[in-house]
């Protein structure tokens, strides 16, 4: 869809009015994000407590304009803590809009989740059954540092009416004149998207917060209706004025000096800087960095060694980023001359981007360990691998980084996909070209699929609700007849041994991660 088509789709979305619930404060942050929305909303109310007073609830001064750039236009109504669910409808009554979304003080919405909201309002009842009376989506949680710490969202599964759990577990808009409707049915669409970040521990109170949601639900009768959220738009088209290439890396110092010198070669207009994340190395790790500024010197030496781990380590790299594109990569892989320049070119358009592994160089004779490209991949949702991806820092920081609870394997998952549940658009740039290592070992390798099998339960603990499925039955049984079977593979030839490991730890730790997850993801 080009630019004209999008501006004319949007004009015809249905109008959206917020409410910002918020007793303690003046829900600066939620009103940061509203301003910054795609689509803009109707009206702001902002409803706050003022202790307890005789008068109950305080009249509100008149709404602003979103065309006087000189005033927030944010209408405030203040009233007793204990009236703050029913001032909640109320304001919602007076929102004017066709729709009415909810907010806490402290929830931050993502820039297209206004958008989504409409969409989903204006197309989730497509089949004639009259207008959608409640959307919901989910929202991501986030540590006091504004780290990712998981998200929720809404349950796949149907049910008579949404309970105050589900409502709670994100956020939502409500079809207005549903507020005061005495029966009726209405559909309702669960968006499997968390588009609000929040904190934890949040400010807000539940209940009133909950109160236009439950109005609905006790007085319509809701029917959950399937809908398939629109693709992600193209980003802007604008070149990155700074690349920060990030190599997390512990006890590398064999291989990272190959590494740095592939990065002081790239070619191509791209400005970029490097930054060698030391993730507690106890080998001669940053004498080789050191070493390196002869021919990288904007190159820096970020401490990460309190926490290990690549996912901790990246997070620290984005946290010390000048630029606003970050590229990754490992401290064992070879970047091709014309790799960032390709990152550079396919950011125009993306907001997380992931490039090709290529293993021929650094691991010849291996065809069959060959990583998949994005566009072959047959998962939930395509990944970039955390060795060759890179994403713009605003969209990093909107998703709360990489998600430190991963070790070992499935944090590239995890954070690709979260990025497309939360509406940002990932590609793959095949002529973004990184040489990959492959583990040599046997201990090694059988440790890093072992890793890769335990990701995988934690993923489906975590993406289920989104669509993410486990593997048929039929296939489990196959995969253990076929380790079995071929048990005597570890005595035939190396080659053979090799395959067996690679398959037998990671089917292994699928059964340790549905352990230790709580979930069946044999």
């Amino acid at each position: 869809m080009d630019g004209t088509s999008a501006r004319t789709a949007d004009e015809a979305l249905p109008g959206v009015a917020v409410v910002v619930v918020d007793p303690d404060g003046d829900g600066r942050r939620a009103v940061r994000g509203l301003l910054a929305q795609t689509v803009r909303p109707v009206s702001i109310t902002l409803v706050t407590a003022a202790g307890p007073t005789a008068g109950g609830t305080r009249s509100p001064g008149p709404a602003v304009p979103f065309d006087d750039p000189a005033v927030p236009p944010v209408r405030v109504v203040r009233c007793a803590r204990g009236d703050l669910g029913p001032v909640c409808v109320d304001a919602a009554r007076n929102a004017g809009a066709p729709y009415v979304a909810v907010l806490r003080g402290d929830d931050e919405a993502l820039p297209h989740w206004l958008w989504h909201l409409a969409r989903a309002a204006r197309d989730g009842g497509g089949d004639g059954t009259g207008p959608v009376g409640l959307v919901q989506c989910g929202a991501l949680r986030l540590r006091d540092d504004g780290l990712v710490d998981g998200f929720a969202l809404p349950p796949a599964s149907p049910r008579a009416r949404p309970s105050p759990s589900d409502l709670l577990e994100g956020a939502y808009a409500v079809r207005r004149e549903l507020l005061d409707a005495d029966g009726g049915t209405a559909p309702w669409v669960a968006l499997p998207m968390p588009l609000v970040r929040r904190r934890s521990g949040g400010a807000g109170d539940p209940a009133a917060v909950l109160a236009p949601g439950t109005r609905v639900a006790r007085r319509t009768r809701l029917a959950r209706h399937g809908y398939r959220p629109p693709a992600a738009r193209p980003r802007n088209g604008s070149t990155p004025r700074l690349v920060s290439v990030v190599v997390p890396v512990r006890n590398g110092a064999r291989t990272l000096a190959a590494q740095l010198t592939a990065l002081a070669r790239q070619t191509g207009a791209v400005a970029y800087e490097v930054l060698v994340v030391d993730n507690g190395s106890t080998d001669t790790t940053r004498e080789v960095a050191e070493r390196a500024r002869a021919e990288l010197p904007d190159l820096r030496i970020v401490d990460a060694s309190d926490r290990a781990g690549e996912s901790c380590a990246r997070n620290r790299g984005i946290a010390a980023a000048r630029g606003d594109f970050v590229a990754f990569c490992d401290a064992d892989d070879v970047a091709d001359t014309g790799w960032l320049a390709a990152m550079a070119q396919a950011a125009k358009e993306a907001d997380l981007v992931g490039g090709g592994l290529e293993t021929s160089v650094l691991s010849p004779g291996r065809v069959d360990e060959q990583p998949l490209p994005m566009d072959a991949q047959t998962d939930f949702l395509p990944f970039a691998r955390g060795a060759n991806c890179g994403a713009w820092k605003d969209v990093l920081t909107a998703l709360g980084g990489w998600d430190e609870r991963y070790r070992g394997g499935g944090e590239d998952m995890d954070l690709s996909w979260r990025a497309q549940l939360c509406g940002y658009l990932v590609r793959y740039a095949d002529d973004a070209r990184m040489h990959y290592r492959l583990r040599d070992g046997l201990p090694a390798l059988a440790r890093q699929k072992w890793n890769y099998g335990r990701s995988g339960a934690q993923l489906y603990a975590a993406y289920r609700r989104a669509g993410f499925e486990r593997r048929d039955g039929r296939v489990v049984v196959r995969n253990w007849c076929w380790l079995l079977l071929h048990v005597p593979d570890l005595v035939r030839s190396p080659v053979l041994r090799r395959r067996w490991v690679r398959y037998g730890a990671r089917l292994a730790g699928f059964l340790a991660g549905s352990v230790r997850q709580g979930v069946r993801y044999l």
